[in-house]
């Protein structure tokens, strides 16, 4: 062990910072992805209230095909993508250096 450390210790002081910008990469993709499922969510999902937002406004579409409700829509369309390009734009530097990290050495 360095210098009388425990496991949980080295853990997290040399391998967690290490491993910080892969592991926040990861988890940008993977809430990206599981935010906007649709396929799998249209497939299985038949109760209204479990439908991820992506269902709900292509339900919405759907809905209002002959009313013409264009700014619903957009309201819908913006409440969908509102978080993702926030997130994106507060973490993009360090998702870009996690994506770089062992590129150069």
């Amino acid at each position: 062990m360095i210098d009388g450390a425990t496991d949980f210790q080295v853990f997290s002081r040399v391998m967690l910072p290490l491993a910080a910008p892969g592991l926040l990469t990861a988890t940008i993709f993977n809430f990206i992805g599981l935010w906007n499922e649709f396929q799998l969510a249209l497939i299985f999902i038949q109760e209204p209230d479990l439908r991820p937002l992506s269902l709900s406004l292509y339900t919405l579409k759907n809905s209002m095909t002959y009313s013409g409700d264009w700014a619903g829509l957009f309201a819908g369309v913006v409440i969908v993508v509102v978080p993702t390009v926030i997130l994106f734009v507060i973490l993009s530097e360090r998702m870009i250096s996690g994506m770089t990290l062992g590129l150069v050495k």
